[in-house]
């Protein structure tokens, strides 16, 4: 028989800067208790016994949730190292051998992080906690303890040590545990009601490593922070009629600002509800679906809808599934291009010099297609970038000239999903912007095949992506 993992969920209970129980916050339209089951549901693929469910007495979770035991508080005054060890108790009477542990207060982290802690402690036979190594801390309500940790914890139980953190060191000590790097950005924990609306905005979702180059100093590796793009799938009466890419929050004031501006609704009266789509089974897409029900006797005009910027079957959307779905129509991007740092710092200037419109108006988005030696080949604008960008590439299918294998794009604003999927399109294999790319931008240009330039100034330029076809300085 291999080795046998559990899940638990540390519930905890009400908090006094939150101001009410955190297990029971909305979280993308439905209880954060569900979500983080979910997760640890699908980091275990179904091979665990029952999950745990650490509660204290006062919190009422519902009865009826499948594969799922609520371990209460046998000691509410121990905190979390009294959870953890009526959770490991529960554990060893299940006959498990490890134990996944989630905290409610940790809705970032993801079931895919979870499932590889699961698995380096299966290789490796012993626990895995996160730990930081500039604060000397360990992470300890996410992450594997191994069941053989349970007399660890009740000596220090017996001793009236009730630190995580000491239990930590000790399981490591005697070899039970072993330290591992973390995304920083899953770690942020729900205290108050700011934080939650901040996080679940998804506005500081998304850290990312890159490589710097600055005229004074060559190439770093540094960390920057993306804006969240993510899908919406809107439905109206349980039929899909739109996909926006967008920034999680205040979906619901999206959804009906778009019908409204797509003439598909006349008023507020024509809206029953905005609801969530909860039929979703990726908990990582949980929120991007929602479902508009109409009055009754609505003036709505389904026909009315002329914007699909995409479309999807499926019952939740991603961004991973969005990926996916293109690259079905087409294939990662194959060139043997390779310029120069100078190359790309003449760039913007070269851009600003043919922008004619621009200069007059100082209102218009431009698109720019050069060669490898940093010669402007074609350059369009538009009100629109995502239009600048169709008329440079509609030049070139008419000229014949696609695949783009050997050109450099330069955009004049901000790099979304779309843009870095049109430039896939035409086979355009290095992408710069004057600023900064979306977090499914990078996702999608790592992916692709496709070198991704951001805040390309004067001075210097930021990596994103695949920076192979970038050389060194001339000097």
């Amino acid at each position: 028989m291999g080795t046998r993992f559990q899940g638990a969920l540390i519930a905890g209970g009400r908090s006094s800067r939150m101001g009410h129980d955190k297990a029971f916050l909305e979280w993308r339209g439905r209880p954060l208790f569900a979500v983080q089951l979910e997760k640890l549901h699908h980091a275990l693929a179904g091979e665990s016994p029952p999950l745990l469910l650490s509660a204290n007495a006062d919190q009422a979770f519902p009865d009826f949730m499948e594969n799922v035991r609520v371990v209460r508080d046998s000691a509410p005054d121990l905190g979390p190292l009294g959870a953890l060890r009526d959770c490991l108790v529960a554990a060893e009477t299940d006959g498990a051998d490890f134990l996944l542990v989630l905290g409610i207060d940790l809705p970032l982290v993801p079931a895919a992080a979870l499932r590889d802690l699961a698995e380096q402690a299966r290789e490796s036979g012993r626990g895995a906690v996160p730990h930081d190594r500039d604060r000397e801390r360990w992470d300890p309500l996410v992450g594997v303890y191994p069941v053989s940790s349970l007399t660890i914890a009740e000596r220090q139980i017996a001793d009236g040590q009730l630190s995580m953190q000491r239990f930590c060191d000790r399981a490591e000590a005697e070899g039970m545990l072993e330290k591992v790097e973390f995304d920083p950005a899953w770690l942020e924990n729900v205290n108050t009601p700011e934080e939650f609306e901040r996080i679940q905005q998804g506005r500081f979702d998304h850290p990312t490593l890159l490589n710097r180059f600055r005229i004074d100093s060559g190439f770093h590796e540094a960390q920057d922070r993306l804006a969240a793009e993510e899908p919406l799938e809107i439905r109206v009466e349980g039929k899909s009629v739109a996909v926006v890419m967008r920034t999680p929050g205040h979906d619901e004031e999206l959804a009906a600002g778009f019908l409204l501006t797509e003439s598909v609704i006349r008023t507020s009266d024509d809206l029953f509800e905005i609801s969530r789509c909860r039929d979703i089974a990726d908990p990582e897409a949980a929120g991007n679906v929602l479902d508009v029900k109409l009055a009754p006797n609505h003036g709505a005009d389904l026909e009315k809808l002329t914007r699909h910027v995409f479309t999807s079957s499926s019952c939740g959307v991603c961004g991973k599934a969005t990926i996916e779905s293109i690259f079905q129509d087409f294939a990662p991007v194959t060139s043997s291009l390779r310029i120069t740092p100078e190359t790309l710092l003449a760039l913007p200037h070269r851009l600003r010099a043919a922008q004619e419109t621009f200069e007059k108006t100082g209102g218009l988005h431009a698109s720019a297609l050069f060669d490898a030696g940093g010669n402007l080949q074609v350059l369009r604008e538009d009100v629109g970038r995502h239009n600048a960008l169709d008329k440079v590439i509609g030049r070139a299918l008419l000229d014949d000239a696609l695949p783009l294998s050997d050109r450099i794009l330069l955009v004049s604003g901000r790099i979304s999903f779309e843009l870095i999927q049109k430039a896939l399109a035409a086979g355009i294999p290095v992408i710069a912007g004057i600023s900064a790319p979306s977090s499914l931008a990078v996702d999608f240009a790592q992916q692709s095949g496709q070198t991704l330039v951001g805040f390309l100034r004067e001075k210097g330029f930021n990596i994103y992506a695949d920076q192979g076809r970038i050389g060194k300085p001339e000097n």
